[in-house]
């Protein structure tokens, strides 16, 4: 229990640190309340693959886009990417459970709540095609999505070694393959990913459930052997 309260009081440095972005996002989403209206009208105005790319970003991305510059994941060497504030913090007489368990908190606040919010806001739109229960599903598999990229954005806070070449393939192939998927599937079948999610929420809800849950947990695991790993590999003294 110790170790969650000192995770908990490195990550309010942080949220310090990024308290405009933070600010920012919750009036983005304020803005969203006020247009909703006009937005999402009707659905056949809203185009799948639109909707995909608003939710990707939502429950992909919140995580990374509200931290301040100087906690993002930077190169400080040729070929160490690192959080120049996760590096800082491992020279301390710190508990690696303590700084890991700190990566995981600060990543999923305040993106959890900002994504639950925009679940409630925006349900009056899916409530009209799916029952409560219906729709609960879908918010679960949702916020596992957007709680397993925070995990994978906390995992990255402790580094790895790319070449800036290697980075680049890297990031073309992920973003030219996401890119590439949601045209096919939405030429492919009419629908986007969160058409099928609303789907599968309907048709499968316990499935959907347990493999969220369990995607979820993996991502935790995963996240830490893989921060503790890259903690015993990487000289950040180098």
């Amino acid at each position: 229990m110790n170790t969650w309260k000192d995770a908990f009081w490195i990550a309010k440095i942080e949220w310090r640190k990024s308290w405009f972005k933070i600010l920012c996002l919750f009036l983005f989403l304020s803005f969203l309340a006020v247009l909703r209206p006009t937005i999402w009208e009707g659905k056949e105005q809203v185009p799948p693959l639109f909707t995909d790319v608003f939710f990707l970003l939502i429950f992909g991305c919140v995580a990374f886009i509200v931290r301040a510059k100087d906690l993002q994941v930077q190169r400080v060497d040729e070929e160490i990417w690192v959080s120049p504030f996760f590096m800082m913090l491992n020279m301390l007489p710190i508990k690696k459970d303590v700084l890991v368990k700190s990566r995981f908190i600060h990543m999923l606040f305040p993106s959890l709540p900002f994504q639950i919010l925009f679940l409630v806001l925006f349900s009056p739109r899916y409530l009209e095609s799916m029952a409560v229960m219906e729709y609960v599903v879908f918010s679960i598999i949702w916020l596992a999505f957007g709680i397993s990229s925070s995990f994978i954005f906390a995992a990255s806070d402790a580094g790895d070694r790319y070449t800036q070449i290697k980075l680049s393939i890297y990031s073309v192939a992920f973003y030219g393959g996401v890119t590439i998927g949601l045209v096919w599937l939405t030429k492919k079948t009419g629908m986007g990913i969160v058409g099928w999610t609303t789907i599968a929420a309907k048709n499968f809800p316990i499935w959907s459930i347990l493999i969220s849950a369990a995607v979820t947990v993996g991502h935790y695991y995963f996240s830490k052997y893989y921060m503790k790993k890259k903690m015993i590999q990487i000289d950040y003294l180098k």
